[in-house]
Order: C-alpha cells, then sequence, then structure tokens
C-alpha cells in the first residue's frame, strides 16, 4: 500500500487527546477513517435497500433499460 503524506487542520484539544491515546498519530488517524467511510458504507447500503421498489419490471430489466441507450439519456447526458 502506498503511503502519502498530508497535513489536516484540527483543534488542540483533540490532537492532545489523540496523542494520549497512541504514539502513533498516523495509524491513530488511518483507523478512525477506516471505520467511518465503512460505516458511511454501510449506511449508504441500507439507504439503498427498497429503492427499486417503485420500478416496473424486474432488476434486471431495470439495469438493462437504464444500460441502453435511451436509458442514459437522462438530463440530455446520451452519447
Amino acid at each position: 500500500m502506498a503511503l502519502t503524506k498530508t497535513s489536516i487542520t484540527i483543534p488542540d484539544d483533540l490532537l492532545e487527546e489523540a496523542r494520549a491515546a497512541s504514539n502513533n498519530f498516523s495509524a491513530l488517524v488511518t483507523e478512525a477513517l477506516k471505520e467511518y467511510l465503512r460505516r458511511r458504507n454501510i449506511r449508504k447500503a441500507m439507504e439503498s435497500f427498497g429503492s427499486w421498489e417503485d420500478r416496473e419490471g424486474t432488476s434486471a430489466e431495470v439495469v438493462n433499460r437504464m444500460r441502453s441507450k435511451e436509458g442514459r439519456d437522462y438530463a440530455g447526458r446520451a452519447d
């Protein structure tokens, strides 16, 4: 895994608490960010449950319709 050095701005008290919790700030931030993204992805997936219920046809038919040229012509964006 490639690593990238970056700079962030956080409140002093949060930095002090993070440093007290771990002597490896980068690892702590990495772990926290992974957990945040994992939870966000789960939330997004759960919010999408049932979103196909109001569409006509099977899931495969809906997807095939969306993949067709006519299906891509939303907001005038067809190829």
